[in-house]
């Protein structure tokens, strides 16, 4: 290691942290814009990643899985809601629950989306090689579990 790699190395981990997630972030952003798909930002990724075209969740629902608060996830929703992607209507039992699925364009904009995030991981892994990559995910699984 050079005197160069060991700096970064000292770096604070939360630089570190963020700069990867900058680096994530960015090219998704640049790959979706190349695919002819309207930017997306982490808080609708966080939704459209946990719908499929074959099923509807609750806000609540959606929210446990991405690891936010219902706040935040009926912010998102609604956005998405209003851009077409997402259909919200009325779930069973409780009065004010409401499911919410995929429009057509909300599975296209998904599919790009999920084909998009497994090249950027693909790159990831072609940069710590496929056991970095094995303990990057182990590492942060158990650092936040849920």
């Amino acid at each position: 290691m050079n005197a160069e790699d060991h700096a970064e190395v000292d770096l604070p981990l939360i630089t570190l942290l963020q700069r990867g997630a900058r680096w994530f972030s960015e090219e998704l952003q640049e790959r979706l814009n190349a695919a002819g798909v309207a930017p997306i930002t982490p808080a609708h990724a966080a939704v459209l990643a946990h719908l499929n075209p074959e099923t509807s969740l609750s806000i609540a629902e959606l929210a446990r899985r991405a690891g936010v608060t219902r706040q935040t996830m009926h912010r998102a929703v609604t956005q998405l809601v209003e851009e077409g992607l997402l259909t919200s209507t009325p779930g069973p039992g409780f009065p004010r629950s409401t499911l919410i699925g995929l429009t057509a364009a909300g599975c296209r904009r998904s599919q790009v989306a999920s084909d998009v995030l497994r090249d950027l991981e693909e790159d990831l892994e072609s940069r710590l090689g496929p056991a970095g990559l094995t303990e990057l995910r182990a590492g942060l699984t158990r650092a936040w579990p849920r």
